[in-house]
């Protein structure tokens, strides 16, 4: 029932699309089960009727028989080329309803199909959009692109032809069914007596087929994701000449990948010779039984002839059923992978706004954080300190001591596992995401540029951004020299990730586009890093301009990058150890000496 309600939200508003192609094909099927009834009338009626020179006169208990006959002239032996062109009329009448029907029926379910798809296509993306990054960071981007694509393409196929096949084999199944019992119930029973073997054998084949898909589906995801990985990464596989090592991993799952295919292959190899078997068996059951009840004179010879038309069309269903069930145990797991990214409850984007903005006065208290609630140690231990609107705050330390940490939880990438954050007094929590966010301006050390012009990935940030702010924070980010660098200047398209841009040009590229945002708090992570000291000193400058006023948070190695802070918190192990002015620090003797010492005495030895 879970499966059914979450397969019928799919659906969404197109249940009604569906149920009208699921009529008419009922129709459609309806006159296809016509179409021997006419053969048995032309052969019990018409043809006896002429061998017998008018002396036979053609009865039927059948209800659909009689009103045949009922519609056809009276016979006499001068009108009976009429009557087989009558014969004729009605079948041609029959099939181009019948045709009609399933084109109609068919064109409704691509329509609603694809429009079904779309729908969960947009929704499945948009709720990726709106998860926290502790569940995005459950699932590998492989995992995301193959559910996102993979498992949507399984679900269009199965509401594009297996939920219409199974009411078309339904009524394929029902509808002959009552056209054989009409006729002689006993040998109905008999043309459909392995049902219930042939059922039993599917079912099983579905709960296998459904546990090595999941398999599969696991295996695929792991490929997807060395695939995804290895091109991202391609250029540090040439650099290392580590292509072998990289051919051998992804051959290692792709073998992984091909056992499971095999077993499901297996599977397969062992199912549909013997679900065949059964149904011929069936077919041989309804010819032995009809030559005997024919012979016997409890049947007529049109009755045999499309009593075994009939039989040959209610196998027809069993012999589909074991394709139709392999699709819903596949679409099954597609549809249980995608839920697993549906269901997970998405960030909450409401809350407190300002229409004047922050102020940027900024306070952790007694901060503790740990990524998963089953690591055992936190990131963070009962951090603390206050910052004032407008100041300059360093945060050093070695590396994993907290730094990130405490900005991705500034910004709420993350939540406190304890303590609280407050920016102008109001704790964190009760402002929008969204206005947070828009706020609190970052450049991250990784700098991510898109696919696209030099210009659009830093108008990004302001989609609306004039040509001159566009322009004026790329000369504050120092990247206004790309114009000599690259023949198409701002319009250069970058590749992907960026990466026809070296290092620190795409680390300049993305502090332009945070600098246009124009944040009331901006957030610095070691944004200089890939830059030389000139370049350096030319950033800074233009930055200590668009700092004035505005609360700062710089993440960095080298202490010239952060002698102009107002406040340097030094963290260990996610404490804080010291706080201070740059002053008040170097007179500590503490960690902050120590760097300020180790780069000071490298610098005079390169001088």
């Amino acid at each position: 029932m879970e499966h059914l309600n979450k397969f019928l939200a799919i659906l969404h508003k197109w249940k009604p699309h569906y149920t009208a192609a699921s009529i008419l094909l009922i129709v459609a099927t309806f006159f296809r089960m016509l179409e021997p009834k006419i053969l048995q009338v032309a052969i019990d009626g018409v043809l006896v009727f002429f061998q017998s020179n008018g002396t036979e006169t053609p009865t039927s208990n059948d209800f659909i028989a009689k009103s045949i006959y009922a519609l056809l002239p009276d016979l006499s032996m001068n009108n009976l080329s009429w009557v087989l062109i009558c014969l004729g009329i009605f079948f041609l009448v029959i099939s181009l309803i019948r045709s009609i029907s399933r084109f109609s029926s068919s064109t409704i379910t691509a329509h609603a199909t694809e429009k079904a798809t779309k729908r969960l296509r947009d929704n499945l993306f948009s709720h990726i959009q709106r998860l926290p990054l502790s569940k995005q960071s459950e699932l590998s981007t492989g995992e995301m692109i193959q559910r996102c694509t993979g498992d949507v393409d399984t679900v269009h196929r199965f509401i594009g032809t297996q939920v219409v096949d199974i009411v078309w084999m339904s009524s394929i199944f029902f509808i002959s069914f009552y056209m054989m019992a009409s006729v002689h119930l006993l040998y109905a029973f008999i043309a459909i007596a392995l049902v219930p073997f042939i059922s039993l054998t599917s079912y099983l084949f579905f709960s296998k087929e459904a546990k090595v898909w999941k398999e599969h589906e696991a295996e695929q995801d792991k490929l997807t994701s060395i695939t995804e990985e290895n091109l991202a990464g391609i250029r540090v596989v040439q650099a290392f000449a580590q292509e072998a090592y990289e051919k051998q991993k992804f051959e290692t799952q792709n073998q992984k990948a091909l056992k499971v295919g095999l077993k499901r292959a297996n599977l397969h190899a062992l199912f549909w010779p013997f679900s065949d078997m059964l149904v011929s068996l069936q077919v041989t059951l309804s010819v032995v039984a009809g030559g005997y009840f024919a012979l016997t004179n409890q049947i007529t010879v049109g009755e045999l002839v499309s009593f075994y038309t009939y039989a040959i069309m209610v196998t027809w269903p069993m012999r589909r059923l074991g394709r139709v069930i392999s699709q819903t145990s596949m679409a099954v797991v597609a549809i249980d992978r995608l839920s697993a990214i549906l269901d997970s409850e998405t960030e909450d984007y409401g809350g407190v706004t300002k229409e004047d903005g922050l102020k940027g006065e900024v306070e952790f208290k007694n901060v503790w954080f740990k990524y998963a609630e089953k690591d055992e140690s936190y990131v963070l231990k009962d951090v603390s300190f206050k910052i004032k609107a407008g100041q300059i705050v360093a945060l050093i330390g070695e590396t994993g001591s907290g730094k990130t940490t405490i900005i991705n939880l500034l910004v709420r990438f993350y939540e406190p596992t304890k303590g609280a954050i407050f920016i102008d007094g109001i704790n964190i929590k009760e402002y929008s995401k969204t206005y947070l966010r828009k706020c609190i301006g970052v450049v991250l050390q990784q700098a991510f540029l898109f696919s696209t012009s030099i210009k659009n990935n830093i108008a990004y940030a302001n989609l609306a951004a004039e040509q001159n702010d566009i322009l004026q924070a790329a000369k504050d980010a120092s990247i206004h020299e790309i114009l000599d660098v690259f023949s198409d200047g701002y319009n250069t398209v970058v590749g992907e990730k960026g990466v026809t841009l070296s290092g620190g040009q795409r680390q300049r590229v993305a502090l332009a586009r945070t600098l246009l945002e124009n944040p009331d708090i901006l957030v610095l992570d070691d944004t200089t890093s890939a830059v030389d000291t000139e370049t350096e000193y030319d950033i800074q400058q233009a930055l200590v301009r668009k700092m004035q006023g505005i609360t700062t948070f710089i993440i960095a190695h080298r202490i010239s990058a952060i002698q102009h802070a107002d406040v340097i918190i030094v963290l260990k192990d996610g404490q804080i150890v010291e706080q201070g002015t740059p002053q008040e620090l170097q007179q500590n003797g503490g960690f902050y000496q120590q760097i300020y010492d180790v780069q000071t005495t490298l610098e005079l030895d390169v001088i």
